[in-house]
């Protein structure tokens, strides 16, 4: 009596839909106590494993921002001074536009230019983060800060978590349906026909991928302008993938 257990493995190009897979087929012949260590295989039954990856693409739909307060002189008190002064004032300004979370981030003051183990010069630094899904209002708040001396370091758009959940379910369905075309074609090949899935496990989500970061030069906090542009942003798309594997079963 002759059992089949055929498995496939799948390798992925980087393509915008969908990745292309091998597979493998093994036929073994069964040994009078294999029908019991698998007796939920029925004879003459082919065991398939398949893995597929559905890709979608879609928006960022949040920014987020880092701006720092940055100060360099002789006198370590005088600097912190300084960078408290326009932390506050930045952090009053930003408290004021609902649409935007803002969060304080590292803060640092260091000697520089050491002579004889003595600093001639110390400089500080203490940054804020903002982050929203209202761009338009991001980025107007962070030029009004950038007007106030604090020096743009870092700008870049997301998918949210939210978003990323949302399109995990229906990339999910994608994946299982491609699971079943394909053991549909291999079925209609070697003469079986898709009985059931056996077990189905899905991969981990989109996720969160990584931010596409905008290039922003470092430069010496500029004397304040009132009138100084607000900076762009553009969303811009992700491809978010999710792969499904499952084993199946295939009958005669």
């Amino acid at each position: 009596m002759l059992r089949s257990r055929s498995s496939r493995t799948a390798a992925f190009s980087l393509s915008p839909l969908l990745a292309g897979a091998a597979l493998m087929v093994l036929a073994v012949a069964a040994a009078p106590g294999s029908a019991r260590a698998e007796r939920d295989i029925p004879d003459g039954a082919t065991v398939l494993s398949l893995s597929e990856t559905a890709t979608t693409v879609v928006a960022a739909d949040r920014a987020r921002a880092t701006l720092a307060a940055e100060e360099r002189g002789p006198d370590a008190v005088k600097v912190q001074g300084e960078i408290n002064r326009k932390i506050e004032a930045a952090l009053k300004v930003a408290r004021e536009v609902s649409a935007v979370k803002v969060e304080t981030g590292g803060y640092g003051v260091y000697p520089v230019d050491l002579e004889e183990g003595k600093a001639r010069a110390w400089n500080g630094r203490q940054s804020i983060e903002l982050d929203s899904g209202d761009m338009v209002a991001l980025a107007d708040l962070a030029g009004r800060l950038q007007a106030m001396g604090l020096v743009l370091q870092d700008l870049n758009t997301y998918v949210s978590d939210d978003r990323a959940r949302a399109e995990s379910d229906r990339l999910t369905l994608d994946a299982i349906r491609q699971i079943r075309a394909r053991a549909d074609l291999i079925g209609r090949e070697i003469g079986t026909r898709t009985v059931k899935i056996r077990s189905i496990a899905p991969g981990s989500g989109p996720g969160n991928p990584q931010p596409i970061p905008f290039k922003v030069q470092r430069m010496e906090a500029m004397s304040a302008s009132a009138d100084m542009a607000a900076p762009s942003i553009e969303p811009g798309e992700r491809t978010l993938r999710l792969t499904v594997q499952a084993e199946l079963l295939l009958e005669p």
